[in-house]
Parts: structure tokens; C-alpha cells; sequence
């Protein structure tokens, strides 16, 4: 008796995605594709699946609305296990993964439905410093499955440019269920959800060195705790220094805080102040980059300008994003000031010089400048030559 069974989306309204149905045979497997766009390449995306799955039987037809052939591939397999089982090689490990830089700009950072290939393949036009591919709350718990194998096709299939390629995963066990997925593909940060305490924090770490290890990744995974309760602000210094090879920066969910207690967000923000500035601090004594929460209403950009403003001032270094129209007020409203970025060249300039001369101590005029300022500038000036605010030949500018 044959079993089938389905993964995917498709109808008139659907973009970039299909309907993958699997049917179990013991006859030789048949791909039947129809709909939108040629039907060669989806056919030719579930076939190599297929041979890297060791699957030759059973009958495949596919919905198509326009979809890549990362997608097909990803609704098939989720098809196929959930007929015959979880039992299948998952997909082969990507090897060597350029690692991003540990102090590199994350001003925005967007969050997309992690079972919506529409939504990601679009985020690519966003200009957002970093993508979240999430399979936590944007994803409903009957597609969870289905979600961390699109997300790990995507890795794999995608080219995401400059961005910072993120995943939020979820808590407990469905989260060790995800890192199963993604940590041999191109991740290079995983935001780990509801953190209260910095055993959550070194769970995942050693989960992730282990995986690693499994599959001969090279190139490292940053850790990102999302604090969201009462008990993780107050516990947030101890969570900063949890994992400090692993951690670079340390985020604000003020959604769950904000019920928990007892209030509703605002943009004024006076209800989560304390938390707020708790996180900031936290995060830079552990060395992090501190990151805001999102601002949820997309249509108010007067009020996310304000929310920036805010979050800047209390010492945030960015915000997450929930629509790709937030990215540009966000970018800007972090970008560094003429201002900042011109005594941070002075005081660069003032540490290599008195390395040059043998001298321990740095001073700009008549002050001295402490090694935390002084790493803070450092790391200033390289963003601005990323973000191209300055020349990477700035010193000679600066020299004339």
C-alpha cells in the first residue's frame, strides 16, 4: 500500500514556492512537474536529491509557482521523510565557510520566515547588514519540519553577498533538531532564543563545536542570546561572559519581556529603560556589540526613526527588522557621524604611533586614552572603511 504526502505552498496568490507531493512506490521514481517556468531545472533539483538521499522509487509531482530549484528540492525532502521517515543522510556539509568578522557593522538585521522562500529570496534587494533566517516564531509548529530543511537548502543554495547570514532556532530539543540541519551549511550566527541563564548559552556552544567537528566544518559559528524575560536581564552580565570565544554580540526581545511584564511597548520605551540600558551595559563588559529589539509597527516610520533614535542614544549599535522597508532608517540612523569617525582617526593614529616610538600609553593632546577607547576606535574606523564612509587609504588623508 502506497503512503503520500505533501510539503510546500502553491495557488494564484503564491510566488517562489511549490507544492511537492510524494507518493511511495516500487516503481522506478518519475518527477512530474507542472505549472510555471521550465520544468528541467526543479526536475533536476529533486533528482540529485534524491541520489544524495539513495532514494529510486515512488512518484513525485510538483505545483510549481515560480520556484528555484533550492525550493524543489527542499518541499521534496521534507515530502519524502515524512513518508518513509527521518532515517536519510542530510544534506553533505559545506566545508570550509568564510567565518564574518567578529566586529563587523550589524545595524540591521532582518527577519525572515525561515518556510518562506518568497520572502528570502527577496531579502537579498533589502541592503539589511545581516539576514535572520528564522525557524522560531514567524514559523508555525507544523512547519517547523518543514522549515529547517528549506532553511538548510537555502544555505546551501543561495548567495547572500556581504550580508551576515543568520539563524534564529528554537528552544530545547526542536532547537538541537535545527543545529542538526544548519551547522554544516553556511551559517555564520545562530540567535538563540528566551536565554536566562548562560548554561542555555553553552548548551548550544558545545552542541555546535560537536556538529562541527562531525562534519569537518571549518570556519566558526558566532552565538547570539536573545534575552527576553526578567530572569535573563538580570542574569544578562553572566550570559554576556558565558562564551566569549563564541559571543559578539547580545540582543533585546521585547515582545515576550514586555508580556511577561505586564505592559505593552512603547516608543517613548520608558516601561523597558532599565532593561534596556542592563543589556547595553552587559553586552560591552563582555566585549559584545549590544543589538535592540525590532520596532513592530512597519508602518510608522516616523516612530522607528524615534526608536532608533533612542536605541542609539542608550548605546544599541543596531535593531533587528521585521520588513525590508525598516533596513534604510535603520542603516542610517545607525551609521557613524562625521564626527566619531574623525576622532576615531586621531586616536588610531595615535596608538600606532606610539607603538612605533616603544611607548605603552596612548594620549590625544592632553588626554590619555584608555585601551577600551582606544580598541573601540580601532574598530570604528574599520567599519567606516567598510560602510565606505572613508578611503581604505585614510591614513594618508589624514596625513596631509
Amino acid at each position: 500500500m502506497s503512503e503520500k504526502a505533501s510539503s510546500g505552498y502553491s495557488g494564484p496568490k503564491i510566488r517562489s514556492d511549490c507544492m511537492v507531493t510524494y507518493e511511495s512506490t516500487g516503481e522506478k521514481l518519475t518527477v512530474s512537474v507542472s505549472g510555471e517556468g521550465s520544468p528541467g531545472p526543479l526536475e533536476e533539483g529533486i533528482r540529485h536529491t534524491a541520489a544524495r538521499m539513495g532514494l529510486k522509487a515512488g512518484a513525485v509531482t510538483v505545483e510549481d509557482c515560480g520556484a528555484a530549484p533550492f525550493v524543489a528540492a527542499a518541499r521534496f525532502e521534507a515530502s519524502v521523510r515524512k513518508v518513509l521517515g527521518d532515517g536519510f543522510p542530510k544534506p553533505p556539509s559545506f566545508g570550509e565557510v568564510k567565518a564574518s568578522d567578529r566586529d563587523r557593522p550589524r545595524r540591521s538585521r532582518l527577519y525572515i520566515p525561515g518556510n518562506m522562500p518568497r520572502f528570502i529570496e527577496k531579502s537579498l534587494d533589502s541592503q539589511a547588514d545581516g539576514i535572520i533566517l528564522d525557524l522560531e516564531d514567524s514559523v508555525s509548529p507544523d512547519r517547523k519540519f518543514e522549515a529547517r530543511i528549506m532553511v538548510a537548502h537555502a544555505l546551501a543554495g543561495m548567495d547572500f553577498g556581504d550580508m551576515e547570514v543568520m539563524v534564529r532556532i528554537n528552544q530545547g530539543h526542536t532547537g538541537e533538531d535545527d543545529l542538526e540541519w544548519i551547522v554544516s551549511q553556511p551559517v555564520q550566527h545562530i540567535l538563540i532564543p528566551k536565554v536566562e541563564i548562560p548554561d542555555q548559552v553553552t548548551e548550544v556552544r558545545d552542541i555546535v563545536h560537536e556538529l562541527s567537528n562531525r562534519c569537518v566544518r571549518v570556519g566558526g559559528i558566532w552565538l547570539m542570546p536573545i534575552i527576553e524575560s526578567p530572569l535573563g536581564v538580570f542574569n544578562a552580565l553572566d550570559i554576556a561572559r558565558s562564551a566569549p570565544a563564541e559571543m559578539a554580540a547580545l540582543t533585546l526581545g521585547l515582545q515576550d519581556l514586555s508580556a511577561e511584564m505586564g505592559v505593552s511597548p512603547t516608543t517613548e520605551g520608558t516601561e523597558s529603560f532599565t532593561a534596556r540600558s542592563l543589556i547595553v551595559m552587559a553586552a560591552r563588559a563582555g566585549g559584545l556589540q549590544p543589538i535592540d529589539t525590532v520596532f513592530a509597527d512597519v508602518k510608522d516610520e516616523d516612530g522607528l526613526k524615534e526608536s532608533v533614535r533612542r536605541a542609539r542614544a542608550l548605546g544599541f549599535v543596531g535593531k533587528g527588522c521585521i520588513h525590508p522597508a525598516q533596513v534604510p532608517v535603520i542603516n542610517q540612523g545607525f551609521m557613524p557621524d562625521k564626527d566619531s569617525v574623525d576622532k576615531a582617526r586621531k586616536i588610531v593614529m595615535a596608538m600606532e604611533r606610539a607603538a612605533a616610538e616603544g611607548f605603552g600609553a596612548i594620549a590625544l593632546g592632553s588626554k590619555m586614552i584608555d585601551p577600551p577607547v582606544a580598541k573601540q576606535a580601532q574598530v570604528l574606523v574599520d567599519n567606516a572603511v567598510r560602510l565606505g564612509l572613508i578611503s581604505i587609504e585614510w591614513r594618508d588623508e589624514e596625513e596631509k
